[in-house]
């Protein structure tokens, strides 16, 4: 899931940034479209901040009034590493880019240490702030590669990040003014010199509400060991691995899941006694493909990481169409677990007490290895509490 959207414009294309032609090309056998700048137009010039391209000096100025704001402070921060010397000026154009193109791994972070979609939602007063350190790194070749880690991170209010830049960093740089939806997130290397070791960005809200929610309600998130791993693998990892109960872990809701595997496993022939009877298979044999039984569990926890009994909540027949909003309309999951397949009587254990990932397991009985199941398990009306005296027992 994508939780932002990507914020200023960097010309990675040969297209003006008034006009939006671009170079000549071909176009499905055709040597030029409307959008193909003239022949004499051999390439497009860059503007001196690096942020944008022209095709001429008129489409420069008709584009200036919205550019100019973006142009004069990256042109001036351009100057001042050049001043600085080719060492910070490398670490400077390095680090710009890495915070230009490392977005998603910082967005779902900031928007959960904020409490973006929540009663406790500070996108609109605080800032997350992200300290890094570099590791410099000088190839055989000369060149110099910079590897890099989050070092820490925290939600700061506006007024401590603005002291904080008036009296360490520069006192000229602005906080950025929030935004409906959006979290604010400032990335410091403060390894390089002053107005040059700061970047900011916005991570748009998109969804955010619906995912915490429908998908983890109630759920709490590891965002400093999901943004160092992030960080670290140079990618955005799957958000559901740091998501946990609160007052526990993920590897404790790991430990829970695995016990909840081996009891489900252990009862194995009482869960198709269960479905056999809810589903009346003998006289509605059709429904072994159509529908499950599901059965919501509660977990005994005696500590973190030790687990007690299971005990059967309620249970209830329902077709694999209806059970689409229990994984959330996630169809790679369903196919895996819930195409219908002739002869397989399936079981869905739910712990809605484990987040969304962990918190369902199917059970499928192959009903052609077990062709006396319909005779050892006959249809009894008051199958759900047969099932709980026998899973108790």
């Amino acid at each position: 899931m994508s939780y932002f959207r990507l914020g200023p414009h960097v010309p990675t294309a040969n297209t003006c940034q008034d006009c939006d032609k671009h170079l000549r090309v071909v176009h499905s056998g055709t040597p030029r479209c409307d959008r193909c700048l003239p022949d004499d137009v051999s390439q497009l010039k860059t503007c001196a901040c690096h942020l944008a391209r022209y095709c001429n000096a008129q489409c420069q100025k008709n584009n200036w009034k919205a550019h100019r704001a973006h142009c004069q402070n990256a042109t001036q921060v351009i100057q001042l590493s050049r001043m600085l010397g080719p060492a910070a000026e490398a670490r400077h154009l390095s680090f710009v880019d890495w915070c230009k193109h490392s977005r998603k791994q910082f967005a779902p972070s900031a928007l959960w240490a904020l409490g973006a979609g929540t009663d406790a939602d500070r996108t609109g007063t605080h800032l997350f702030v992200i300290y890094i350190d570099v590791e410099e790194k000088i190839s055989t070749v000369g060149t110099t590669r910079f590897k890099r880690r989050v070092r820490t991170a925290k939600c700061a209010s506006e007024a401590e990040v603005t002291q904080e830049c008036a009296t360490k960093y520069s006192s000229t740089w602005k906080v950025p003014p929030a935004m409906p939806f959006c979290a604010r997130i400032l990335l410091v290397d403060d390894g390089l010199p002053n107005v040059v070791d700061m970047f900011d960005q916005i991570a748009e809200e998109v969804d955010i509400v619906k995912v915490r929610s429908e998908v983890f309600p109630g759920m709490e998130c590891d965002w400093l060991p999901l943004l160092e791993d992030s960080v670290a693998a140079g990618d955005q990892l799957p958000i559901h691995r740091y998501i946990h109960r609160p007052g526990s872990t993920p590897a404790v809701n790991e430990l829970r899941y695995t016990h909840t595997n081996r009891w489900k496993l252990s009862h194995a022939k009482q869960f198709a006694m269960a479905a056999s009877s809810a589903l009346d298979i003998p006289q509605h044999p059709k429904r072994i493909v159509t529908h499950s039984l599901v059965l919501y569990i509660d977990v005994e926890e005696e500590r973190q990481g030790v687990f007690g009994k299971h005990t059967v909540r309620s249970a209830k027949m329902i077709s694999l169409a209806e059970l689409r909003p229990l994984f959330h309309g996630d169809a790679h999951i369903m196919k895996a677990n819930l195409f219908p397949q002739p002869n397989i009587l399936r079981t869905v254990i739910v712990d809605d007490s484990l987040p969304f990932g962990r918190n369902i397991q199917v059970l499928g009985i192959d009903m052609s290895e077990a062709p006396n199941l319909r005779t050892l398990y006959p249809y009894h009306s008051d199958w759900l509490t047969r099932l709980k005296r026998i899973v108790e027992q």
